[in-house]
């Protein structure tokens, strides 16, 4: 038991001193994003009572700043969602955009000690 706690420790402290985000198993890092994709408008002409956006799944690139150094990539669930944990800092979110629709716009997210901070992804679907 203890040899295993030993190795986890070597493992998990290089990735969370180096900026990268920590695996999955790493169970000492408390801190991150949640986050949310969604895609819009879907709807040419919005009506009251009436949404025009819709989940969307999407890969997105985290890079660290400064430096522009790649941590890693995720992708939102069908609903959405995603969650990843990071080591506090700022980092860049840029989102995966198609040619030239679904659109996203890179944005900087500063993830704090012991939190996990909320974004919002929004992909422009490009209907006028």
């Amino acid at each position: 038991m203890r040899s295993c706690r030993k190795m986890l420790m070597a493992v998990a402290i290089p990735f969370a001193a180096s900026g990268w985000a920590a695996p999955s198993w790493a169970g000492t890092l408390n801190s991150g994003v949640r986050g949310h994709v969604l895609y819009g408008p879907t709807c040419p002409v919005q009506r009251i009572g009436q949404t025009c956006t819709r989940p969307y799944q999407a890969m997105i690139t985290i890079r660290r700043e400064p430096g522009n150094r790649l941590v890693t990539s995720v992708r939102s669930s069908s609903s959405g969602y995603f969650s990843l944990r990071l080591v506090p800092g700022r980092y860049l979110f840029t989102p995966q955009s198609g040619h030239p629709f679904p659109r996203g716009a890179p944005q900087t997210v500063t993830v704090h000690r012991h939190r996990y901070t909320s974004v919002t992804i929004s992909y422009d679907s490009g209907i006028r």
